[in-house]
């Protein structure tokens, strides 16, 4: 199963670590989420089907602090 992990700096709480799982659960290619708050990133464990650029935009939809910027 493939994995990703992805920097979100506007992440500051367990609130905003609530609303991008509660999100992340919208997504059936999506098997888990770990939202880190201390390191502001997030790592998802998803199928071959995953839609990365859907679940972008939905994540930066909900706050215009919520850029999502790739994990080298």
């Amino acid at each position: 199963m493939p994995t990703m992990t992805v920097s979100i700096p506007g992440i500051h709480c367990s609130s905003c670590a609530s609303l991008i799982k509660d999100v992340s659960s919208e997504f059936s290619s999506i098997r888990s989420v770990n939202v880190d708050v201390d390191t502001k990133k997030v790592t998802l464990d998803h199928d071959e089907n995953f839609d990365m650029q859907k679940w972008t935009e939905e994540i930066e939809a909900l706050d215009p602090k919520y850029k999502i910027h790739s994990v080298v």
